[in-house]
């Protein structure tokens, strides 16, 4: 307040005072103590009025003594960063309104204003109501989503991400890092910390690089044909092919190729020959006989002619250089050597088809491990967090070295099955398959192709694929390649559920479907309980809770409850139950009956002529009340 107002107002209020005390109305009356005050209401009014918060008491029993009901009053604040608190007299009640903060929290507020100044806005530019620029108290300029300050210029989208940093010792751009270096001048660094090299070494202050570590950040969906295309189907037993014999692979169809040494023979391994190309086909080693790989390339190539495509411009080179009864750590780099003998059959093929004049590219891996991370003495992980970890991590380091051998700028898709053998072994949990399907749902790069509970298992021990099921493995695995990498009609998504309305009495469940409709039966699988569904309370089936199970549209299944599920219930899908014979596969391993009608237009025949409806069973899952998929 101006020193003007305050001598107006003081001056207001003398005038106020003498008319209170010259006034001929005033009368005067005890209050008691031998107190007398005037009784001219108007006049108290209006003092009251005049005089709102002005005088400060030491008490508020005192403020109110000396106020009128609605007039205001102050009393010296027992707050640390108080100065006064101004109080209302409500009819002799003392109403507090708020506390005049004094110098000492006031400096606090202006030490804080200052520390964060560089937020603070001194001027603004504006265009009707679109802020162009801001010019901040540090000294900073932000304008279009740039921000330009004394130690470089940042640029954000209207969201606030960052596109690009300058500054000068080191700048980014879209993830792509430019520094100084000691010895270079100026490198180019990924995300990755790989470096860079300029063509021929031309940045300045640089030296040629023969050998870089990686050639650029590899993208997702850009696959780019070579001449040769590799397929590199790893895991353990399944990719190998164990039991499946004999062989039905034995005669290549179109150009597709292995090494000389076949699709098993593993590099720095006795028998391993890298001097020549062979066509693709399936021979028995040791107990291992047809593996998936044939069938991946061949069903490629197939169904990109069938789209249009010369069968000419599509040569997959297959190998399957995993081992049976390998954890996913066993797997990995630094395992037990699996690992870097597949990054050295990839060199080997590299190097072959660059002696031939072909270009050389790795398009995709298949995945079938997950078995031996079930059993209990197993010395691998359970948890279905450090599983997918692992195996993601695999491919991930994979991927940089096979970019840096063939210098490719693209990355290979996954493509994975999802175990079923979770009772084999004894588990009523199934951890390892949800783990896979999970990944499938959050990498763009890991593709789902099929359950393995729908394919057949020899009669032996009830968990290795037969051979026309490592051949149809195969198949759902090309399916997915050719949909995702050659027809790019987007990412393959398996029969998946995608939300699920509880109730009361029934449960809707709505899926993903990827052709056709629902359909409940046993075409792929034996009728299994509540066709593959369960409810579990405190993690033990409600055996009487599901009291039925029906597709209610083409992409919707009811379940139909006999009395509410409780609070912490979980529906699953093919899980089975705690007394189901240890055993894998559709005839009595863990089991569902929902597919969908695909089949009815997608058809394959394998080499012995038998014709497979190529229907879409559904992913195994676990929906949780309390927490979701």
């Amino acid at each position: 307040m101006s020193g003007a107002e305050d001598l107006a107002r003081l001056t207001q209020t003398i005038d106020t005072a003498n008319e209170l005390f010259l006034s001929p109305d005033i009368k005067m009356v005890d209050v008691g103590g031998g107190v007398q005050r005037p009784t001219n209401a108007k006049v108290l009014a209006d003092l009251s009025t005049q005089m709102s918060g002005a005088l400060i008491y030491t008490s508020t029993a005192l403020g109110l003594a000396g106020t009128v009901s609605g007039g205001y009053f102050s009393v010296v604040s027992a707050d640390a960063k108080g100065y006064v608190d101004l109080y209302r007299n409500d009819s002799g009640v003392a109403t507090y309104i708020d506390t005049v903060p004094n110098s000492a929290a006031v400096n606090e507020i202006a030490s804080r204003v200052q520390e964060f100044a560089s937020d603070v806005v001194s001027h603004e530019f504006r265009a009707g109501k679109f802020i162009l620029a801001q010019l901040m108290l540090d000294g900073a300029l932000q304008l279009l989503g740039g921000k330009l300050r004394s130690d470089g210029l940042k640029v954000t989208d209207l969201l606030g991400t960052s596109m690009a940093t300058f500054g000068v010792q080191q700048s980014d751009i879209n993830g792509l890092v430019l520094r100084k270096s000691n010895s270079q001048g100026i490198e180019f660094v990924d995300k990755k910390g790989f470096i860079i090299p300029g063509a021929e070494g031309q940045f300045t202050g640089a030296t040629p690089v023969t050998s870089p570590s990686i050639d650029l950040l590899l993208a997702l969906n850009h696959q780019l044909r070579t001449n040769h295309i590799a397929i590199i189907n790893y895991g353990q037993s399944l990719s190998r092919g164990a039991k499946s014999t004999p062989v039905l692979s034995v005669e290549q169809l179109y150009g597709n190729l292995m090494l000389a040494s076949g699709t098993k023979v593993r590099a720095t391994e006795s028998g391993f020959n890298a001097s020549s190309y062979l066509p693709l086909v399936e021979t028995v080693v040791g107990e291992d006989g047809e593996t998936p790989v044939t069938a991946m390339c061949n069903g490629a190539v197939r169904r990109a002619v069938a789209g249009g495509e010369s069968a000419a411009n599509w040569v997959f080179v297959g190998a399957s250089p995993g081992q049976g009864g390998q954890t996913v750590e066993a797997l990995g780099p630094g395992g037990v050597g699996y690992f870097e003998k597949t990054i050295e059959l990839i060199k080997s093929q590299a190097a072959l088809s660059a002696s031939l004049g072909k270009s050389y590219s790795v398009w995709a891996y298949a995945w079938e491990q997950g078995e031996a991370n079930y059993p209990v003495s197993s010395p691998g992980t359970r948890s279905a967090y450090q599983y997918t970890q692992l195996y993601l991590d695999l491919f991930d380091k994979m991927s940089v070295q096979i970019s840096q051998i063939t210098g490719q700028k693209f990355l290979p898709y996954i493509f994975t099955y999802q175990v079923a053998a979770h009772r084999k072994y004894s588990s009523d949990t199934m951890q390892i398959a949800l783990a896979q399907w999970r990944a499938s749902r959050q990498r763009p790069d890991v593709v789902m192709s099929v359950p393995a509970y729908i394919l057949p298992v020899v009669t032996e021990d009830n968990l290795h694929l037969t051979n026309e099921a490592s051949w149809l493995m195969g198949e759902y695995h090309s399916r997915a390649m050719y949909e995702t990498m050659i027809r790019r009609s987007g990412k393959w998504r398996p029969l998946e559920p995608v939300a699920v309305t509880w109730g009361d009495d029934h449960i809707d469940i709505k899926f993903h479907v990827p052709r056709g409709r629902l359909v409940v039966d046993t075409a792929l699988a034996a009728a299994a309980a509540n066709q593959g569904f369960d409810i579990r309370e405190s993690d033990a089936v409600a055996t009487s809770l599901i009291s039925g199970v029906a597709v209610s549209a083409e992409d919707t299944v009811r379940i139909s409850l006999s009395r509410p599920a409780s609070a912490d219930a979980i529906l699953t899908y093919a899980r089975g139950r705690i007394g189901d014979p240890a055993a894998s596969g559709p005839a009595i391993g863990a089991r569902g009956n929902l597919r969908d009608t695909h089949g009815l237009y997608d058809t394959a025949t394998s080499p012995s002529g038998a014709v497979y409806a190529l229907h879409n069973p559904c992913v195994m899952f676990e929906y949780s009340r309390q927490s979701g998929f």
